[in-house]
């Protein structure tokens, strides 16, 4: 028997925090390998130091919340779907203000 995710607006956000944080665990992992640094150099130093890439870390995190979102919606798991659309929108907006209201 197949094993289905729920269809509902909160299990769409924990979706979306948690791709969103295997996109920046991921991206940390391939900037230490590529720089010869530690994961956490990447966050101490890179994200949590730098407010430059800040913006830009947190825009590729958004980025590895679309393959969920599109599973879902090739599903039609709607409620799910705006879960993740929920979590994109709201890191948008984080985003905005860390780039301008600073």
């Amino acid at each position: 028997m197949k094993r289905e995710l729920p269809d509902h607006l909160v299990a769409g956000m924990l979706g979306a925090v948690a791709s969103a944080v295997a996109g920046y665990v991921l991206l940390g992992v391939f900037w230490g390998w590529w720089q010869d640094a530690s994961f956490m150099y990447f966050h101490r130093e890179v994200f949590l130091g730098s407010p430059l890439y800040k913006d830009r870390i947190l825009s590729l995190c958004v980025l590895a919340i679309v393959p969920t979102f599109h599973w879902a919606y090739r599903r039609e798991k709607d409620r799910f779907a705006r879960g993740t659309m929920l979590v994109m929108i709201l890191m948008v907006l984080a985003i905005v203000f860390l780039q301008y209201g600073e």
